[in-house]
């Protein structure tokens, strides 16, 4: 008798512990769909490719998720949530990180467990955040020029004139075209950046780009007047216009002899094809 009794209540207790631990791990959630980005007039376009979500709870990471997402929070009542838009750095997949260039949101929300809130979430990019340089190709005064290396065509692409899949927004992109003859696209920045900041300081290019052949994005340093360029990344063909993000942080900030820049985009015309054609905005 005293086996069964003691057994039957250990089972009660058991029982009940389960059903507090069930309550105790029902999530509070939160539903974002996408992360826009709002820019002013000095900044250029709002142009964004921000993949995900890194999330925040009273200050403590709650991780990252890829949008749009519906996110888990162990919480309920009152909390301060924190997002924090994410991008692919250099456009790898593996590699997603909080943009340091943009404004977290922060909005206090009441938690409700087993109940969605869905959030608007717009970003902006942060308040000492400086624009060295923006090209949207809109104006008669590029701010590329070709190099002494190019064989191909540099022109401006026209809404009018051009395809429609050659412009990215407005009326104008940049357009590099090669051929067999014609085989080597290159063209550097006119300025010469002087102020970018070292000491680990966040430096990023953004760009929009499509491409039929392999871009190639160079620095070009410059000591005692003497420049020497070195490759950063390399841009994949695609039949879609893409947005990147490059890091310059770590290639800026430990070259310390080097104090002056300037930017290069390089093709070589794809042989498989009559034309190669790379097209460029919002750099």
């Amino acid at each position: 008798i005293y086996p069964k009794i003691l057994f039957f209540v250990s089972v009660i207790f058991v029982s009940s512990c389960a059903k507090n631990m069930d309550e105790t791990y029902i999530p509070s959630y939160i539903n974002i769909d996408e992360i826009n980005v709002l820019t002013s007039g000095s900044q250029g376009s709002a142009s964004s490719y921000i993949t995900d979500a890194w999330v925040y709870l009273d200050g403590d990471d709650r991780g990252a998720y890829p949008l749009p997402s519906r996110i888990p929070l162990l919480a309920e009542g009152e909390h301060l949530v924190k997002i924090a838009p994410g991008i692919k750095l250099n456009g790898v997949v593996g590699t997603r990180v909080p943009y340091p260039l943009m404004e977290p949101v922060e909005v206090d929300l009441n938690l409700i467990k087993d109940s969605v809130k869905n959030l608007n979430v717009d970003v902006r990019y942060r308040s000492n955040s400086k624009f060295e340089m923006i090209e949207d190709f809109e104006s008669s005064n590029l701010k590329f020029e070709t190099t002494t290396n190019n064989k191909a065509t540099f022109r401006t692409t026209h809404s009018t004139t051009d395809p429609s899949d050659y412009i990215f927004e407005g009326v104008h992109s940049g357009g590099g075209f090669l051929n067999a003859e014609n085989n080597y696209f290159q063209i550097i920045t006119k300025q010469l950046f002087e102020e970018l900041p070292k000491q680990g300081v966040p430096v990023f290019i953004e760009l929009d780009f499509k491409c039929n052949t392999t871009i190639v994005l160079s620095v070009m340093s410059y000591r005692n007047g003497i420049g020497e360029s070195q490759d950063l990344i390399y841009l994949s063909t695609t039949d879609e216009w893409k947005k990147i993000y490059i890091n310059l942080t770590s290639t800026i900030s430990y070259d310390t002899d080097a104090f002056q820049y300037k930017f290069l985009l390089s093709a070589e015309h794809n042989t498989s094809l009559e034309e190669s054609v790379v097209l460029i905005d919002n750099f």
